[in-house]
């Protein structure tokens, strides 16, 4: 168990390093390798390099070579603005306005009825991310309580009043699920973690991120006009050399960084 431990924070460092050489990289050392062209209002990536963009309540997926492979629309739940591809084999899109989950397949074919939050005593719940084994977290900001559920809709893990476990009164924009570690992005105070079981690990106290993205090599906040990487090993950050001055957001995934503007998405590799 020791040694296994052990190998899996060596192949941390190790993937960690390699990264570091990649997205430390200089603006110059990004090549754009395509332009998706069209107005979108949220884009997001997944592991194997398939881009997710949104444009009110339609989803489209693209391959990073710019073609158009699946397409996913529901006039009846409004705007999609919460996508969680952690598995892309089962993606979880949330509607916080009508209280309900949507899981879909990589084809973007839904894998059972909406999940109605309302069912669960959580109308007013805010976040939602997907979780290890088909389970999903929600939050619900007036119990201040952080629940997860397996596939069958039981509760396996109940944190109970967050604000007094953390020491704060939090208003959380995002939360995702890494590794079997639990984020939780506070603009005001920084980025909340919590093991699998719900106990209360640390404090990122990076402040300010509108938006988070937890990989291998550690936790990249993405601001107004920067993106900064926060080394989960040596507790370093960098402020990420960017190709453009202006995007409306950002999604990185291995040699990738995706960019996303005003009528058009632009995608980047690492040119060495």
């Amino acid at each position: 168990m020791v040694f296994r431990r052990f190998v899996h924070i060596m192949k941390r460092i190790i993937f960690g390093i390699f990264m570091s050489l990649q997205f430390g990289a200089l603006a110059q050392d990004l090549k754009l390798t395509n332009t998706i062209k069209g107005e979108f209002d949220f884009m997001t990536s997944d592991h194997i390099g398939r881009l997710y963009l949104a444009k009110g309540h339609e989803l489209f997926v693209y391959y990073a070579d710019g073609q158009l492979k699946y397409q996913y629309s529901d006039l009846s739940r409004g705007v999609i603005t919460h996508l969680d591809t952690r598995n892309p084999m089962k993606l979880l899109l949330f509607y916080p306005g009508y209280s309900q989950i949507a899981l879909l397949d990589n084809t973007l074919s839904r894998t059972r009825e909406n999940i109605n939050l309302n069912d669960l005593g959580l109308a007013l719940a805010t976040l939602a991310c997907a979780s290890f084994d088909n389970g999903f977290w929600v939050y619900d900001p007036v119990s201040f309580q952080l629940l997860r559920y397996d596939q069958g809709l039981k509760i396996t893990n109940e944190i109970s009043n967050v604000n007094q476990l953390v020491g704060s009164e939090i208003n959380p924009n995002q939360m995702v699920e890494f590794e079997n570690w639990l984020y939780l992005n506070d603009p005001d105070h920084g980025v909340f973690v919590f093991d699998s079981f719900g106990t209360y690990s640390k404090l990122i106290p990076i402040k300010g991120a509108e938006r988070v993205q937890i990989r291998e090599n550690g936790v990249f906040l993405e601001y107004e006009n920067k993106l900064i990487k926060y080394d989960l090993l040596n507790f370093e950050q960098v402020e990420i050399t960017l190709p453009v001055s202006e995007f409306k957001a950002l999604s990185i995934e291995k040699n990738r960084l995706y960019v996303l503007q005003k009528g058009q998405v632009l995608v980047f590799t690492i040119d060495k």
